[in-house]
């Protein structure tokens, strides 16, 4: 089993404008082959997103670049460092494609310099290094590049923001890339303040901590927290819609490498030394303990199922993008961020089943991605590539025989509505491709939990279709 040192294993399909860094990865058994080049760049999202460090691909010039371009946007929405490397591209001519992406007022950073492509990593952001190489000549320059530090008069203008009032510390997934859950912690009890998070934010303070009220945002359950705070010191969460649906009055501090909503002071930082420099000169703010709320567990057999895989597996989890995402968000509480890996911006169907493959390359622990029948049928081609590689990733399908999420934001009510079936069985699929299957009806919640702790004990590719009637889950007050 492969374990990464820095941007390795690199996650590729061959090309002819390629083929010396592709052999050579390859030679030294640091590279994984994935079938096309959008499920390595997802496979690079799970394998950085697992560990914490940046993750690369290999994707030829002109098509295989455009193939790997979801994947890329997809870096790029969550701020996820993942490193595409590929020809030089050409404006005209045979294959030629020039790259070019923006989301969330980032753009894609495309290349010949790997000191650029380096500051875009460190920076929590994609890049596209467009010469052919091995991604080991990028590795020095990476050990060599630090995010933006605050300035010392940035630091003792927050301090003085906080001073004397009621102080409530959003965090989001860039504070994991900080690695700053020791100090959040500590500044929480000296502040005296309640944390909330972002949906991707959770788990950077473990969820069973004292101060952490759960999520905010359009499926969040702790929005009151900063509805009643004088000031939101946010560190590392981005400031949508999704975030914030409703414009508090609090005053807003924003420390974050990528800004895109609302601030009444932006600090464009690595979050860790600003929460360090709070530490050692803390700010007396105003103590106060908010009402604790829970959310309401929808009763629907696919919350029971999700429910139940969340509780019986104890490795890291990819979620893909369906109905059964914003259940198993509710489901989940987690005492670390890569226990739960997901798309928040961007959600591509089929993201799960790749996601997991990278995942597994970088943790000793197997992998479990949910998924739909939709997202399975999607990329099901990768588990080829688990059993190639003999990973040890189990896919849990969630089958209702249709496209759920999109036939019930399309408010259609027609009992069978054109063009949302999905009639291939999942099971028969993963047969073929020779993984360990079982079939389960949606109320044997007793039988999934001892296949599923089966499954990561013998740490084999193995694929779980459970049958679900059609339900419609509860939607956020907002589209978004």
């Amino acid at each position: 089993m492969r374990l990464a040192h820095h941007l390795k294993p690199a996650f590729a399909v061959p090309g002819d404008d390629l083929h010396e860094p592709y052999l050579e990865l390859a030679e030294r058994d640091e590279l994984v082959r994935t079938n096309r080049e959008d499920t390595a760049a997802y496979a690079a999202i799970g394998a950085a997103e697992v560990s914490n460090e940046p993750a690369a691909l290999l994707a030829t010039r002109g098509p295989g670049l455009a193939h790997a371009l979801p994947g890329l946007a997809c870096a790029l929405a969550d701020h996820v460092p993942i490193l595409c490397i590929t020809g030089e591209p050409l404006d005209q001519g045979f294959q030629s494609l020039l790259p070019s992406l923006e989301s969330n007022r980032a753009r894609l950073t495309v290349t010949r310099d790997p000191r650029e492509a380096a500051r875009a990593l460190a920076r929590s952001q994609p890049a596209v290094l467009t010469r052919p190489q091995t991604p080991d000549e990028l590795e020095p320059h990476l050990r060599e590049t630090r995010p933006p530090q605050p300035t010392d008069g940035e630091i003792e203008e927050v301090r003085r923001r906080l001073q004397g009032r009621k102080v409530a510390l959003l965090v989001g997934r860039g504070c994991y890339r900080a690695r700053a859950t020791e100090h959040l912690e500590r500044l929480a009890e000296r502040l005296n303040a309640p944390i909330v998070q972002t949906m991707r934010g959770r788990g950077v303070v473990p969820e069973y901590h004292p101060r952490n009220y759960g999520v905010v945002g359009l499926r969040g359950w702790a929005n009151h927290v900063l509805r009643e705070a004088d000031v939101i010191l946010a560190l590392g969460a981005r400031l949508t819609e999704r975030t914030l649906p409703e414009e508090p009055d609090a005053e807003i501090i924003a420390v974050t490498l990528h800004l895109n909503g609302p601030a009444d002071l932006h600090l464009e930082c690595d979050p860790a030394p600003l929460l360090r420099a709070l530490l050692k000169q803390p700010p007396e703010t105003r103590p106060w303990r908010p009402e604790r709320r829970e959310p309401d567990e929808p009763d629907l057999h696919a919350y029971r199922v999700v429910k139940t895989a969340l509780r019986a597996w104890i490795g890291p989890v990819t979620l893909d993008s369906g109905q059964h995402t914003p259940l198993a968000l509710l489901a989940a509480r987690l005492s670390a961020p890569n226990e739960l890996i997901h798309s928040g911006a961007f959600c591509p169907v089929g993201f799960a089943l790749p996601a997991a493959l990278g995942a597994a390359t970088r943790t000793p622990e197997p992998v479990l991605a949910i998924t739909g029948d939709g997202g399975f049928l999607a990329t099901h081609h990768e588990l080829e590539t688990v059993v190639r590689e003999d990973l040890p990733v189990t896919v849990l399908v969630l089958r209702n025989r249709e496209l759920g999420f999109t036939r019930q934001t399309a408010g259609l009510d027609d009992p069978e509505p054109a063009g949302m079936d999905l009639p291939t069985d999942p099971a028969d699929l993963a047969e073929a491709y020779g993984t360990e299957v079982h079939r389960l009806e949606r109320d044997r919640t007793d039988e999934l939990h001892r296949i599923l702790r089966d499954a990561e004990m013998q740490r084999e590719p193995t694929v779980i279709v459970v049958e679900l009637p059609r339900e419609d889950v509860p939607l956020p007050d907002r589209p978004g």
